[in-house]
């Protein structure tokens, strides 16, 4: 019996961990794009640790690079590509000053793009995982740098790239009026 539960119970929750995503994108959509008063040692610990985490992000993918192929250059460019898009997402924020508060609230589509890219790059790992399972390299080499593991790095650092940059910028934009 406690031998079938240890297979039951990670199964069971794997598939409750599957039913609740796409009410946890919804989610982070929602939250995403809500309205925010920031708080000063917040938004300054963000501007510190988001760019911190993006450093230490490259050093993994540096070491990545000895067992995948190209992980390194297609992190980086990943990298690159979300410091402007948070460039982007900081110039398309709306800020609302009130006397004595100030309110943010970031743009829906970049959000809901953000998001996107997030989906497909998960649904791309399920895919590639998929044709590795069944031995279809043919397949995964037809996609070039989609077909690679290195490609969902670049992903990844889009994501970490874009939160970096928008950290620093909003800190920068919101400075004289935070509390």
């Amino acid at each position: 019996m406690p031998l079938l539960l240890l297979i039951v119970v990670p199964l069971a929750l794997f598939a409750l961990m599957l039913l609740l995503w796409p009410l946890a994108l919804w989610n982070r959509y929602r939250v995403g794009t809500s309205r925010r008063q920031p708080l000063r040692w917040l938004t300054r610990l963000n501007a510190w640790l988001i760019p911190a985490s993006a450093v230490l992000f490259l050093g993994g993918m540096a070491i990545t690079q000895l067992f995948v192929a190209h992980a390194l250059p297609y992190a980086a460019l990943g990298v690159l590509a979300g410091l402007a898009t948070g460039v982007l997402g900081c110039v398309l924020t709306r800020v609302e000053h009130r006397p004595g508060q100030v309110w943010y609230t970031p743009n829906r589509w970049l959000v809901l793009a953000l998001t996107l890219i997030v989906v497909a790059r998960v649904l791309g790992a399920i895919w590639q995982a998929w044709e590795r399972w069944r031995g279809d390299h043919a397949v995964l080499a037809a996609w070039g740098p989609l077909g690679e593991p290195a490609g969902l790095f670049a992903v990844a650092g889009l994501v970490i790239g874009y939160h970096a940059a928008y950290a620093v910028l909003l800190q920068w934009r919101l400075g004289p009026w935070l509390r």
